[in-house]
Order: structure tokens, then C-alpha cells, then sequence
């Protein structure tokens, strides 16, 4: 019995169909493990915001018209926008006491926001996790912008405990601002509302009453992004 093999020309055609197929199946594979990484990305992405409004939230929900005394004894109002050291400060409510604790603490709590260059000090923690996602060292990090700090201080009337904690919120973000919505009376039964860049006003106005706090800021991916929260005046 006579046996045929391969020719030559049949060879190189099964390996060009084989080197097709592989190269198809590869290119597949990667496509869908890039879609996925950026499906996590997004994901971890949009977990951030949800996070970061779930703080500022929760924290605007609960203020309280507490003013405080600075470490020079001064009294400093219970919420200013736009003015001292921080775009936004306040008394808050809620501040939960560990339920073992001999000495309990006051519940209520001062807090300010404020950005920061993301190679500053307070934002060490971002900067860590943006360069360790990037596979770099922190130093080596390809990044631009700042991150939203939330400042805390353990005390209200300061004294000598005049630093503040700090706690990244946010870890690349861009044009922070707040503006309070100010309610003033009207010649209707619906109050004017106002928003405004500076609370307290520079100069006072009769029965004027805080309605809610606005917070616009840049998101990378997002674009600019604004939320508002309605907050008490007792």
C-alpha cells in the first residue's frame, strides 16, 4: 500500500491557519482582561464617590449650631464657609463614644474639608495607593492634582489642642468649593433661597438662616460634579 504524507506547501498553511488562530484567540483574551480591569477600575471608581458622599452626608446631616473657642479664646461660629482656614468648618453631631471607655468624651465634634497637593503630608495615604496601583514608588508616582481631607479636632474649645487629624476622603480630585444656601425672608410665604461663596456674612442679615451646604468639585473621568445637602439650624 502506497502512504502519502504532507507536502510542504500543506504544512506551512496549517501552520499559517494555526498562528491565525492563536493570535486571534490572544488578542481576545486581552481585550476581555482589559475590559475587565477597566470594569473594576469603574467600579472602584464610583465605591469612591458613593463613599465620599456617604461622608459628607452624613456629616452635614448632623450639624449643629455649637460654636467653639479657638485656642486664643476667641469664638469661632458654628459653621463658616468660605473664610478662616478651611473652605468649610462646623460642629457636628454624633461623634459615637467607644462603649468600653471609663472617661467618655463629648459626642459632638469640630470638622473642616479641605484639598490638598497630593504629595503634601496629609495626603500620604492616597499617594500610596494611587503608586502602588501604578506599580511605582510613591516618589516615582505619575500623577497630578489633590486629595479632599477631612480634618478633625478631638476637642471643641481647642486650648492647647489647636491640630487637627486628618482622614483622606477622596484620593485625586480637583476645584473643591462650598457655598452655603442661604433662607431669607420674602413678601410671600415662601423664604428666598441664596446661595452664597462666604458664611457668616461680612454683614449681618435679619432672620437669615442656613438652608443647605453645596459642594462642587472635579472628579478625573467624571467632570464636575455638584451635591447638596439641606442642613439644621438647631
Amino acid at each position: 500500500m502506497n502512504s502519502r504524507g504532507f507536502t510542504l506547501l500543506e504544512v506551512l498553511v496549517a501552520v499559517a491557519i494555526s498562528a491565525t488562530v492563536g493570535i486571534a484567540a490572544v488578542q481576545l483574551l486581552s481585550n476581555i482582561s482589559g475590559v475587565n480591569k477597566a470594569s473594576i477600575e469603574k467600579a472602584d471608581d464610583l465605591a469612591a464617590l458613593q463613599r465620599l458622599n456617604q461622608v459628607m452626608g452624613r456629616d452635614l446631616g448632623q450639624y449643629i449650631n455649637r460654636s467653639i473657642r479657638d485656642e486664643y479664646g476667641d469664638t469661632i461660629p458654628a459653621l463658616m464657609v468660605g473664610s478662616g482656614d478651611y473652605p468649610i468648618e462646623l460642629t457636628i453631631a454624633g461623634w459615637r463614644n467607644n462603649p468600653v471607655t471609663e472617661d467618655p468624651r463629648a459626642t459632638l465634634q469640630r470638622i473642616a474639608y479641605r484639598s490638598e497637593d497630593i504629595f503634601s503630608e496629609p495626603c500620604e495615604p492616597a499617594l500610596e495607593r494611587i503608586a502602588y496601583e501604578q506599580g511605582l514608588d510613591p516618589d516615582d508616582a505619575d500623577v497630578e492634582g489633590e486629595c479632599l481631607v477631612r480634618y478633625y479636632w478631638k476637642v471643641l474649645d481647642r486650648g492647647d489642642v489647636s491640630d487637627p487629624l486628618s482622614q483622606v476622603v477622596y484620593d485625586l480630585i480637583e476645584d473643591v468649593r462650598f457655598e452655603a444656601v442661604v433662607s431669607t425672608p420674602s413678601t410671600t410665604d415662601i423664604p428666598e433661597l441664596n446661595s452664597v461663596d462666604y458664611w457668616p456674612p461680612v454683614t449681618e442679615v435679619e432672620n437669615a438662616r442656613i438652608a443647605a451646604i453645596k459642594v462642587f468639585y472635579t472628579a478625573p473621568g467624571y467632570g464636575e460634579i455638584m451635591r447638596q445637602w439641606p442642613v439644621s439650624n438647631e
